[in-house]
């Protein structure tokens, strides 16, 4: 355990996470969940099948570090502009999930803050897919492109894991098949090891049986008289 802690976060690993922790549902369940372990353990485990090691507490400490940050950096350029508050790598990320609330959101198992007037006509603020309305009509940000890569890399582990699983039953049938035809043989030999016993037997005995009545008949013939 205190490896892992030990263990700084790639830039890859970061863009996973975000990308799980931006899906809707999971933004759903932290907001409405005033206890949220269960959902820092689905998102441990999401990243653990895509190659990454994180304890349930480390995603929470990341997400609460990443959203400090985020806030820091957009309340400290707050009407400046816009290419400043890029400066810091992950902010189009934090911003497509949480750029939709007030500086003053609360943490994590809180209710999501009301949107306001200009992003009223939203259901709900999907990680880096939507964008606030303008001019009464819906535009949606351009998917970033790594997040277009890991999507298709998800996509591609999932096809890989159900060709891996056909794989693994079609060995397993395969080995079924083999062990029945092996039984078969095994008895189709010793039925004719059987017969051929019999055979034996039956041959022995009549042998046998000629050879009693050969001597019977000998012992009946008197000898020859002198």
């Amino acid at each position: 355990m205190a490896t892992l802690k030990k263990t700084p976060w790639s830039n890859e690993e970061v863009q996973t996470f975000l990308c799980v922790v931006a899906e809707e549902r999971i933004q759903r369940e932290l907001d409405g969940a005033t206890r949220n372990e269960k959902v820092y353990k689905e998102v441990s485990e999401r990243l653990f099948k895509l190659g990454y090691n994180r304890t349930f507490r480390q995603c929470r400490d990341k997400l609460k570090k990443l959203r400090s940050n985020y806030r820091a950096v957009k309340d400290a350029h707050n009407g400046r502009s816009g290419s400043n508050r890029k400066s810091w790598k992950w902010y189009e990320q934090m911003d497509g999930i949480y750029g939709h609330r007030s500086s003053n959101g609360r943490e994590e198992g809180g209710h999501r803050p009301e949107s306001n007037a200009r992003e009223g006509g939203l259901d709900s603020a999907t990680s880096l897919l939507e964008a606030p309305m303008e001019d009464g009509r819906r535009k949606r940000r351009r998917e970033p492109e790594h997040l277009t890569v890991l999507r298709e890399m998800q996509t591609s582990d999932v096809e890989q894991q159900e060709l891996n699983r056909a794989q693994r039953e079609r060995h397993f049938q395969m080995t079924l098949e083999d062990a029945a035809q092996a039984r078969e043989l095994e008895a189709a030999l010793r039925r004719e090891e059987i017969a051929a016993m019999a055979s034996f037997n039956q041959a022995f005995l009549g042998t046998l049986n000629q050879l009693v009545q050969a001597l019977n008949r000998r012992d009946a013939v008197p000898p020859p008289l002198d």
